[in-house]
């Protein structure tokens, strides 16, 4: 196979600025905030800043997982929708210097961002414009990409439009018709609540191996006992990664549990936690690694990239992870 995992997902980039109070009250944002704002609001914000000092980062939770495997020596790819503007060409340069194959197709319009100010109290207010992202479309895949990967791993927030929606389906047909294995993250908890009966047929149809908290999978299954959530799930999954925070996570495969113990450390911000918890198990698991030896690997990453601002390892991620590679 030419890939490893190839997801699909929502591409936006985080675009930072360093603001003062005067400036969130000119705006009118409240501090700490997260806004899915418009076009015209997006742009209102970036003309403001215009004249601060800006940094970008790749985001997107799906492309966040891609990033890792990549760091961690897997072969990644990335679908996706940008606009054609200057930071579709800046996400799709950070992605190709991280090392994954770009499948991004790009639109007239803009690209989906989230600007993030930060105050001198170190709060940050996000404001999301999806952009081109919910333009994402069939004609969008790459069919051979697809079919060259052992996964497809699809991110749930994709079901929020119906473009999207019918892309993805597209995607897992072909992926299914190829005898490549799917993997979907439930993502959060409110998508698990926009989206549950879409889910469900997910699970039953085309899923191998679904990503879920404690949360996500209480409201998938109607039950808060951890157990009985597995065993709901297995009823349509035969492959379960559900994760319980600072209590670890429990792996369900072919009839079999495994507990994973999680890495005590001292969370700084929990950004990325479940995209580098899925990279880790998804890098290897497509390795022929046993739950209890992918979990424990995913367990590491998700523990290193919470202990740290941003959902990103600056330097060799490989290395620091290394007692967990085989």
């Amino acid at each position: 196979m030419k890939f490893d995992v190839l997801g699909l997902g929502n591409p936006l980039i985080d675009v930072f600025f360093n603001v003062d109070d005067s400036f969130m009250e000119d705006l009118k944002l409240e501090k700490g905030s997260m806004n899915l704002v418009d076009v015209n609001r997006q742009n209102e914000i970036l003309i403001k800043s215009a004249h601060l000092k800006k940094t970008t980062a790749l985001g997107g939770s799906c492309a966040n997982t891609m990033a890792m495997i990549s760091q961690l020596g897997g072969k990644s790819a990335y679908g996706g929708k940008l606009g054609e503007d200057e930071l579709g060409t800046d996400y799709e340069n950070q992605l190709r210097n991280l090392g994954v194959t770009s499948f991004l197709k790009k639109q007239s319009g803009a690209t989906g961002s989230t600007i993030i100010l930060v105050t001198p109290d170190a709060e940050r207010t996000m404001n999301t414009h999806l952009g081109m992202c919910v333009n994402f479309a069939e004609t969008d895949l790459d069919k051979k990409g697809i079919e060259n990967s052992q996964y497809v791993y699809v991110e749930g927030y994709l079901w929020d439009t119906p473009t999207q929606k019918k892309a993805v389906t597209a995607a897992l047909e072909i992926a299914k018709s190829a005898g490549c294995k799917i993997s979907l993250s439930l993502s959060d908890s409110f998508c698990v609540e926009r989206h549950k009966q879409d889910f469900q047929k997910l699970l039953d149809n085309y899923v191998d191996l679904v990503f879920c908290n404690e949360t996500e999978a209480e409201i998938m299954t109607d039950s808060s006992e951890i157990n009985r959530q597995i065993e709901i799930l297995s009823n349509s999954v035969d492959h379960i990664v559900l994760t319980m925070g600072k209590k670890g996570s429990k792996i369900y495969l072919n009839g079999e549990i495994s507990d994973i113990k999680p890495f005590i450390v001292d969370a700084i911000d929990t950004t990325g936690a479940g995209d580098s918890y899925a990279a880790g198990y998804l890098f290897g698991t497509t390795r022929g690694y046993t739950p209890e030896q992918a979990g424990l690997l995913a367990s590491r990453c998700s523990a290193t990239i919470v202990s740290q601002l941003g959902p990103r390892y600056d330097g060799d991620f490989r290395s620091l992870v290394s007692d967990y590679i085989i």
